[in-house]
């Protein structure tokens, strides 16, 4: 190898994606179960607050 280079790769903006990647499909779920009629509005209410409280969106 002629050139010996270091690279160095920024993960942080990758853990945010996936991060919110994680939470949208969360709330996906969460959405169909309601749509469904599989949980209450308050059930849904109450899920979605705590997703959100767990991925610090709030």
């Amino acid at each position: 190898m002629l050139h010996d280079y270091e690279t160095k790769v920024d993960d942080s903006k990758r853990l945010k994606d996936n991060t919110m990647l994680n939470c949208s499909m969360e709330l996906s779920l969460l959405n169909n179960l309601f749509r469904e009629n599989l949980i209450t509005e308050a059930e849904h209410i109450e899920i979605k607050r705590r997703i959100i409280k767990d991925y610090k969106l709030l």
